[in-house]
Parts: structure tokens; sequence; C-alpha cells
């Protein structure tokens, strides 16, 4: 996933080091009046979040600034102290998806953006499927009818953004821009290396195919038919690794976003 982080009163390093040790990749900007541009330009995002120490009414203005601008990402304000009620309530009425309050556990708000940005796309909960293949947010795995497929954190990610977005085109650029932050990305044709081993991968397991090339244009994941399933099952190979150990769980999952 790939946040924006708008942080105006407090230094945001620890809070992005801390959501990227737990495989959110995050931007940060401390300056409210950027944020358009910021989001036209460096995206696209996944979710927003607001950090705001003192009064909500800036945040306030710059959330219905947003949604009077037709965007719709998700937003979630993380406020230096607990607010009071009519303060959240004229956050959410501002289009505001979530207010919560310091301290948190990282791990939770990476759980809540987590959320929010899945519901904006239509999954209910963090198992996301299609075909045959599960892939679990929470555990930070990818199952084929119960195997696990051994992918690294980068093919994981690569995956989740493909399962988010399923039936959606996406270009090499969308995928750099999750993946990779500005000046760290390799040559774009490593999406194409990404695309060649998780097709190895899932098939190996018994997954049906389920990534689509739209050539010169991206790829997209699509629903397989249940004879396609089938097929892929009956083709498995029998020595495809598992990976049994979940992945995704560190010592900073009880850091507080305090800092």
């Amino acid at each position: 996933m790939h946040i924006l982080l708008a942080s105006p009163s407090a230094n945001a390093a620890t809070l992005v080091a801390g959501l990227a040790d737990l495989g959110l990749r995050c931007d940060d900007i401390d300056a409210l009046d950027d944020l358009p541009s910021a989001l036209a330009l460096s995206g696209p995002y996944d979710g927003l979040i607001l950090r705001i120490d003192g009064s909500v009414r800036e945040a306030q203005s710059a959330i219905a600034d947003l949604r009077r601008r037709g965007l719709k990402l998700p937003v979630a304000v993380l406020c230096g102290r607990t607010p009071q009620p009519a303060e959240e309530e004229a956050l959410l009425h501002a289009g505001a998806d979530d207010v919560l309050a310091n301290p948190i556990h990282l791990r939770v708000l990476a759980a809540r953006l987590q959320a929010l940005a899945r519901r904006a796309r239509g999954h209910a909960s963090a198992r996301l499927v299609c075909g045959n293949v599960t892939l679990d947010q929470a555990q930070h795995a990818a199952v084929v009818d119960g195997r696990r497929v051994n992918l690294t954190a980068r093919e994981f990610d690569f995956l989740e953004t493909l399962m988010l977005h399923k039936g959606v085109l996406l270009t090499k650029e969308r995928f750099m821009s999750s993946l990779y932050a500005d000046g760290m990305a390799p040559d774009s044709k490593i999406v194409d290396v990404f695309v060649c081993k998780l097709r190895r991968k899932l098939a190996d397991c018994g997954a049906a195919e389920m990534i689509r090339t739209v050539w010169g244009r991206g790829y997209v994941a699509f629903e397989p038919s249940q004879a396609a399933v089938e097929t892929a099952r009956n083709a498995r190979q029998p020595e495809a690794a598992i990976d049994p150990v979940p992945r995704g769980w560190t010592r900073r999952s009880q850091v507080l976003a305090t800092a």
C-alpha cells in the first residue's frame, strides 16, 4: 500500500519508518496547502493520514477542499489528543473516514488504513480472494487451496496491489509508485520480472491464471473460471515450496505512533 502522510506540526520520520516496517510505503509532507499537488503529482495513493496536534479546523478545511475537488481516497485523521465529540463529528462530516487519537499502536493504525483502502474498493475483510488464491493481509501471506506460496516481500506487495484493484488495468508506473520510493526505483522492466515469478509460483501451487497482460499498457487481475481453477489444481506441482512461517510480524508492531 502507498500512503501519504501530512504532518504539519510534528516530525514524521518515526511514523514513516514504523509503517514501512509493516509493509506500508509512506510519503510525507509538512504543509496541508501542498496536499492537492502532492496527491496529483506523487500518487496514486491508497490512503491519506492527516496528523494534527492542535486545532482540528485546519484539517477539517483541508479535507473539505479535497472532497470538493472530487478526491475519494480514504482519509484518516490522527490527533495528538483525544478530540471532542463535536470536533470528531465535524471532521467526519467534512469527509474524513476515520478519526484516531495518539497514542496508537502502529499495527492498529496500519490495520485501519488497510481496512479503509479495502472497503473503498469493495473488499469486506483482510482476506482478498481471486480464483483459488487467497491473500491474507493480516497474516501477510498468500495461500492456494491451503498451500502457502513462498513469496518475497516485494512479490507479496505486488500481488496485493493487483488483488486490491481486481478488474482494474494497472500500468507499470502505477506498480513502481506503490513499490518504490522516488529515486530508489530500478528499471520498470522489474514489473515484468515480478509478473513472471508470481505466475510461476502461483501455478506451481495449483493456482489458476489470474494475471492478464495488456500489451503496451500494463497488467490486470481477473477472476478465472471454475473450469480453469480445476485444471490448475490438477496440474499442481507436489514439490511446490510452502513457507510455514507467517511473515510481517516484527518487534516494531508494539511501537506507538506518538513520535
